[in-house]
């Protein structure tokens, strides 16, 4: 930050020579003091002021009468502390304490497997990804091995490899994440079948 600090003003030297007088106004000289404030107070969010000012305009706003502010403002504080205490007991009215999120869908479907059973919404523009065939593979292991409801297949498919590879066999894992989703699809239609 020192080294900043130094570089800046051979940079504003520099600009004004590039630059008129009229651009060089009370901001650009702030700029030269931002590091030496960095320095001296550390990281900005420990210090600013935005939450104060937030809160300040909240009891500005309550001001209702200008020729006596502190009385309106201490009135519409209190208007605001009752009704705020009041609406934690108003089951069939909505306030902000029983108010549904706003990205809420109000959809609540019952997914079969718990890896879909968040609730989403997509937001923004759609738009179509191609997957090529590696990381479809992954994706798809990802969803099976990460489903509980398929744990006893996941255990019982290890153990035929066990069986079949033997208990020497090094990469296990990896011929079971490569193998399981052909293995368990395989078992799928034969209980379907039957």
């Amino acid at each position: 930050m020192v080294e900043a600090q130094n570089q800046l003003v051979l940079i504003l030297c520099k600009l004004e020579r590039i630059f008129p007088p009229a651009f060089f106004d009370i901001m650009i000289h702030l700029v030269l003091h931002l590091p030496e404030e960095a320095i001296l107070g550390g990281p900005v969010h420990m210090r600013w002021m935005y939450p104060f000012e937030r809160y300040l305009k909240r009891l500005k706003d309550y001001v209702r009468n200008a020729a006596k502010p502190e009385g309106s403002i201490a009135e519409g504080y209190v208007v605001d502390e009752a009704l705020t205490f009041c609406s934690r007991y108003f089951d069939d009215v909505e306030t902000r304490f029983n108010r549904p999120d706003r990205n809420d869908d109000g959809i609540h479907p019952t997914r079969q497997l718990s890896v879909f059973e968040s609730q989403c919404k997509p937001l923004g523009k759609q738009s179509y990804v191609e997957l090529d065939n590696n990381d479809r593979d992954k994706a798809e292991f990802y969803i099976l091995n990460n489903s509980p409801e398929l744990e006893p297949y996941l255990n019982e498919h290890k153990q035929e490899l066990h069986v079949h590879l033997g208990e020497g066999c090094l990469n296990i894992n990896e011929v079971h994440r490569t193998e399981f989703a052909g293995w368990f699809f395989e078992k799928v239609v034969n209980i379907l079948i039957s």
